[in-house]
């Protein structure tokens, strides 16, 4: 089987992180966490990047120790065991099949805003979603060049955003600060976190980043420093310019709050260009993460065999294939209420055992940590506080994105129980790493 190749630069690293990151969460899920909470929504987003450090702590430290394909998926299998590995996985998939849809979704209504067509959102979306497998069939390197021109783009207009908007800001919008009390703004910051969520997409690609224990640890650090800079600045010129209360149902809030600041078409469009590249930006890195997932499970036969294939280009091209797929299946038949919190809660079921492979690996180094990246005494106090407020912000979701979470969970378990008997009737063997060591050259 072909190897993939180790090509990555920190900056293409973080680049891909970044806009794992910033992209159309902030467009999106600002209108709906600023209903939630009101001008207190700036402090919901401190919250929610402080859960993200605690929980991109507990990544950096796993990457650090096993830099492989496949990211919590393959940290939870070597030190949690198969089970783990296949609920982090499995949920991981999940998660990113619905918001990798909803996100190609939301690109497709603001490319009908911006040129009026007579086509329906969904063939938009599946046309993005396809042009995206392409760029990442031809392998990482081309996926890696336009995420650093497109985080650019986006970086710039949000910036844009807040130089314009800051001339508009009535601290009059600022008052009261707690309207819905310390539980809005907590529930807000379960929200907000939808826009954090790609922190650790940058593990997924352990095998193809240049000196990965270095690299991986840094980028995920770095990004969602930049993020939460970019994410409080934007959030004040939002609240600033426009009363809460008339973006918290708006599907695009940035784009009718600088409209509502300036009257100016122009400044709206130039703000929904920014959300459409926002869009294409976070879907590639989402279509990215999960073909390495499922070239990881297949690798390890957790999935069928052929999903590990690497084309000439280096790229994992059967894995890209069906998640290409099964994301434009997911565009045309998916139920999208709720659609933010249940792919949080998924989201946050996956942190929440890659900061128990933390914990025990802590442990496990306890009395030689020459190893590990965080040689502080009680470091361990980071992922058990990345746990329990992973574990904490589940309870803040819906009701019924947490009845559907269960019952995944319930599915993957049955999967998993059937999938174990079957390789057993099989005489296949389930993979652990101490059985078959790879060699690593890093």
């Amino acid at each position: 089987m072909a190897k993939l190749k180790r090509n990555v630069t920190f900056l293409q690293a973080l680049s891909i992180n970044i806009s794992a990151i910033i992209g159309a969460g902030i467009f999106t899920v600002s209108g709906v966490a600023a209903g939630l909470a009101g001008p207190s929504v700036i402090l919901a987003v401190l919250i929610s990047a402080i859960i993200a450090i605690l929980t991109g702590m507990s990544f950096a430290e796993l990457a650090h120790v096993y830099a492989r394909e496949g990211g919590n998926y393959e940290y939870s299998r070597e030190i949690l065991g198969s089970y783990a590995g296949y609920i982090a996985g499995f949920i991981w998939i999940i998660a990113t099949i619905i918001s990798g849809a909803a996100v190609a979704l939301s690109f497709g209504g603001y490319f009908l805003s911006v040129i009026n067509l007579k086509i329906s959102s969904e063939i938009i979306a599946a046309v993005l979603v396809v042009a995206l497998g392409l760029v990442n069939y031809f392998g990482i390197k081309h996926s890696a060049r336009l995420a650093i021109l497109l985080i650019s783009i986006n970086i710039a207009i949000l910036i844009i955003f807040a130089i314009v908007g800051i001339f508009f800001v009535k601290w009059s919008n600022f008052t009261p600060f707690f309207p819905k009390g310390a539980n809005g703004m907590l529930v807000a910051s379960a929200f907000i976190f939808f826009a954090y969520t790609g922190f650790a997409r940058i593990t997924m690609l352990g095998e193809e980043i240049e000196k990965p224990k270095k690299t991986i640890p840094k980028a995920i650090m770095v990004s969602i420093m930049i993020s939460a800079i970019i994410y409080m600045l934007t959030m004040f010129v939002l609240i600033g310019v426009v009363p809460y209360g008339n973006i918290a149902n708006s599907k695009s809030p940035l784009s009718e709050a600088i409209f509502y600041a300036t009257h100016s078409p122009v400044a709206e469009y130039t703000i929904a260009v920014g959300a459409m590249v926002a869009t294409i930006n976070v879907d590639l890195a989402m279509i990215l993460g999960l073909s390495r997932v499922v070239f990881a499970m297949a690798r390890d036969n957790d999935l069928p065999k052929s999903l590990a294939r690497i084309n000439r280009y280096g790229a994992p091209d059967i894995a890209i294939l069906s998640s290409t797929i099964i994301m434009i299946i997911a565009i045309l038949t998916i139920d999208f209420k709720n659609i933010i919190a249940l792919s949080n809660s998924a989201a946050l079921v996956s942190y929440a055992i890659a900061n128990l492979g933390a914990i025990k690996l802590a442990f496990m180094k306890r009395k030689d940590n020459s190893k590990m990246l965080f040689r502080w005494r009680f470091f361990i106090l980071i992922p058990v506080l990345g746990f329990v407020s992973t574990v904490a912000m589940l309870f803040f979701l819906t009701k019924l994105s947490l009845a559907l979470t269960f019952w995944l969970l319930v599915g993957i378990t049955i999967y998993y129980v059937f999938a174990k008997a079957e390789r057993a009737r099989l005489g296949l063997p389930i993979v652990q790493y101490k059985q078959i060591p790879r060699k690593r050259n890093w």
